[in-house]
């Protein structure tokens, strides 16, 4: 799924909501940046720059990196990130990465021969959903499948936005992005959820990106299938833990190269060392 879209999303109508409880801080006011001019084609920026300023009144800058699974670089694009917007605006800069799956053994702060930088790591697969829920932030009720909940919080958290009395856009927005971060627990519970909503879902503009990914989804299921009946083919019998394995890849590209090696492959190790060395 486009997780991206939906935590800008949540971004949009619960940044205050957001900090308290992913950063710990009480924000008096809370602007999202504009994005940096643009000095050369590889120029990044953050995910979501904020312009805090706290009850006390003073001003910061919390950059927001969300990621769905960890990447090494990560640390590197946060230093690129703080550099500059500490260079444009002359205030402190906190790196703040929400990591949504779930990933052990991180720290933060990055070390090498030069540099050392530390930044927040929220570990949102971590949180209970009930905390969320019990507390009535509405604004992050899109978060709780990522979160350590059950389905029938999923369902508590679709029918207090629904019934809020919160600008129908909004109540469609939000929805939309709880049915995408709902794809962590599988597409079952996409599905459900859009039947229940799909009269106010269609209403989101990112409502599009379910419907891209359903798409994706079949053909990504077709070329699973293909992929193990040519395995099954070639040498008969099919260990079931590599089956499990095939069945959880969501990259289509990777689907498309295993095929390949599926077919080169004159032993099932054989091609089960291809496939670790593609997967990871």
């Amino acid at each position: 799924m486009r997780y991206d879209v939906a935590a800008k999303v949540v971004i949009q109508y619960g940044k205050e909501s957001m900090l308290r409880r992913f950063v710990g801080i009480d924000p008096e006011e809370v602007d999202l940046l504009e994005e940096l001019p643009q000095e050369s084609v590889s120029l990044r920026r953050s995910d979501f720059p904020l312009w805090v300023k706290l009850k006390g009144g003073e001003e910061r800058i919390i950059l927001v990196e969300f990621q769905t699974r960890w990447e090494r670089d990560v640390p590197l694009r946060l230093i690129e990130y703080t550099a500059r917007y500490k260079l444009r605006y002359h205030i402190p800069v906190d790196s703040v990465v929400v990591l949504l799956r779930r990933r052990e053994g991180l720290e933060e702060e990055y070390r090498d021969e030069t540099i050392r930088f530390r930044y927040r790591l929220v570990r949102v697969w971590q949180m209970r959903g009930k905390d969320v829920l019990g507390e009535k932030e509405i604004w992050l009720y899109p978060f709780v499948p990522v979160m350590r909940s059950e389905e029938r919080d999923i369902i508590a958290a679709e029918e207090e936005i629904y019934n809020s009395r919160l600008e129908r856009g909004i109540k469609a927005d939000l929805l939309t992005a709880l049915a995408i971060f709902s794809g962590f627990r599988g597409q079952e519970m996409v599905r459900e959820l859009i039947r229940r909503r799909r009269d106010i879902m269609i209403e989101s503009p990112a409502y599009e990106i379910i419907k891209e990914e359903g798409i994706r989804e079949g053909l990504q299921q077709g070329m699973r299938q293909m992929l193990l009946e040519t395995l099954e083919v070639k040498f008969e019998t099919v260990p079931l833990r590599l089956m499990r394995q095939i069945n959880e890849i969501q990259d289509t590209e990777a689907l498309k190269m295993l095929h390949r090696q599926a077919l080169k492959s004159s032993s099932i190790e054989e091609f089960q060392e291809k496939m670790r060395l593609i997967v990871e």
